[in-house]
Formats: C-alpha cells, structure tokens, sequence
C-alpha cells in the first residue's frame, strides 16, 4: 500500500488499466476547499463584579473648646481632657464662697450699669463740662449750667433704666458682645425717645393735638432696636399705648406690700415716665428673683452633700453645728 502516499512522480509507474479506472471514477466539479484550522481564541476571565460602591463617609469634626485658636478641629487631641479653669475653681469653693461670688457678681452688675451709662452719656456730660469750665452765655453763668446739667441727670437715669429693663441685671452668662450689644439698644431706645418728645413739643407749640405714641419699652421698639434698625417715630392710633411683656409672672412672686410701695412710686412720675419706671422696676425684680433662685439652689446643693458626707461617716464639724441648728 506504500503507492498510495508516493509522490506525483510515481504516477508514471501505476498499471494502465488502474489508471483508467481511478480517472473514470474521479468526481467531476469544482474541488471542495477545506476548512481552515481554527484559532482558538484565549478564554477571557469575566471580572467579578465590583461591590457597590458606597459615598464616601464625611470624617466627624472633633469638637474643640471655644478656648482652642483652632475650631476646624485640629489640635483636638490636646483638648481631649480639658477642663476650663472656672470649673475647676467651682469644684474647690464650699458653700460660703458661692454664696460670696453670687453677692459680688450682682453688685459689680449692678455698678457696672453706672459706667455704661456714662458712656451713652458722653456728648452730655462734656457739655455739662464745658459749661463749668467756660460757660458761653450770661444765662448759663448765672444758672450754675442747670439746662447742662438737668440734660445729663435725665439722660443717665433713663440710660440706667433701660439697661435695667433689658436684662442688664440679670445674672446670666453673657459675652462682651452681648453686653456691649445691650447698651447700644438701651442708647438706641434713648434716642427715640427724645425724639418723640420732640415731636410732642413741637405739636403743643403749633396749638395742634400731640400724637401719641408707643411705649418706647414696648415690644415693636425694642425689637427693631435689638435687630439694628433705625427708630421710626409711628404715631399710635386712637386705641392708645400697646402692651408690654408680661407681668403677671415677676409680680406674683412679690409680697403684696411690697408691690403697693412700688405702685405707689410709680404714680407719683409723670405719665410719660411711667411706664418706664415700671419696666425698670420688672428688670431688677427679674434679677433679683433669678439671684434668689440661685441661692436657693447652692443650699440644696450643700444640704445634700452635707447629707452624703454624714452617710458615708464622713461629716465634719460645720455639718454637727449645722445640724444643731436645724439646717438638716
């Protein structure tokens, strides 16, 4: 069988008769082509699916005392463990010494008012200056300044009663900022009442009826003092002067005979002070109630750790005289 792989030159060499048949019985047509090898293509690995993603999570802002010079958070790690040093000032006072503190802090509140209202004051008392040191008429020589001098009085008692009135007094934590910010609104309330006044005046001058208007501690003006904007001077109309902010709940902590005394004071002012006065007079019950208050709780506050330290066997002699003299 070794003629079937032999090359084309063998061909010659086959029997004639066999060569006959092979052409006879050879397909005819167009030779089938045959198919080409196929490339295997490299298997692609499919990639896992990528887990969802997720946002970013914002990294938390450490909190930082408003004692850090850095709010953004850095340093934080040094004001971890921080503790101010009026609390811990408070931790080593006893009673005695809080008791002290509340007293000082409403007598330095309450002068501090004085030098506030001085400095609202200013323009007047340079006047009033001047004119003692070199008075430019005759008249303000022989009067002594008076017109100077009742313009000053006046504008530092109402300046002291509208700080009053707004709160001054009170023994709550305040910033600079915001006590500097009350004195601009009690200057600011001065200024619209001078000018009401001068509206006034000049009414009664021309022989027309004054208006009237509201009660500069009222609501409307002290708002609009406190949100900065300009006095405007808007007559009332027939209904008469708005209400202010309730008193019912300062006035019911105050003993009958006391508050007849101060209703008594208030009548004596001429009407357009009265009001005033009585706002004046809320402001410093307010404090002084919020100053009680306070007291009363630093008792609590001693009598229950007199109370532990007793418990634990611990008490020491102001606790024995404490409790001989009934304080619990």
């Amino acid at each position: 069988m070794g003629w079937l792989w032999s090359s084309s030159n063998d061909s010659d060499k086959l029997d004639p008769s066999l060569r006959e048949f092979l052409k006879k019985e050879a397909p005819t047509g167009p030779k089938p082509t045959l198919p080409t090898a196929t490339k295997e293509k490299p298997v692609e690995s499919t990639p896992a699916p990528a887990p969802p993603t997720q946002a970013p999570l914002e990294p938390e802002k450490s909190i930082v005392p408003p004692q850090s010079q850095f709010q953004d958070g850095r340093y934080a790690h040094l004001w971890k463990n921080y503790t101010p040093q009026d609390v811990l000032m408070d931790r080593g006072k006893n009673e005695q010494d809080k008791l002290r503190d509340l007293v000082d802090a409403y007598n330095d509140r309450n002068a501090s008012i004085g030098q506030i209202a001085m400095e609202n004051c200013a323009l007047e008392y340079m006047e009033q200056f001047e004119c003692f040191r070199n008075p430019k008429t005759w008249w303000s020589m022989g009067t002594m300044c008076n017109a100077e001098s009742r313009r000053f009085n006046r504008c530092y008692d109402m300046q002291s009663k509208f700080l009053k009135a707004l709160g001054y007094l009170t023994l709550d934590a305040r910033t600079p900022e915001e006590d500097e910010r009350i004195q601009m609104h009690a200057d600011k309330l001065y200024e619209q009442m001078l000018q009401q006044e001068a509206e006034i005046e000049k009414a009664n001058a021309e022989g027309r009826e004054p208006p009237k208007f509201q009660s500069v501690l009222s609501k409307t003006n002290v708002a609009r003092a406190m949100a900065g904007k300009q006095a405007t001077i808007t007559p009332l109309p027939a209904q008469g002067n708005a209400q202010v902010e309730p008193e019912d709940d300062i006035w019911s902590q105050i003993k009958p005979e006391a508050r007849k005394k101060y209703e008594e004071t208030i009548a004596k002012l001429p009407p357009r002070d009265q009001e005033i006065e009585r706002m004046a007079i809320l402001g410093e019950l307010k404090a002084q109630t919020g100053m009680s208050k306070q007291v009363e709780e630093t008792f609590v506050e001693e009598r229950i750790n007199r109370m532990k330290r007793k418990e634990a066997g611990q008490a020491t002699i102001g606790d024995t005289i404490k409790g001989w003299w009934g304080w619990g």
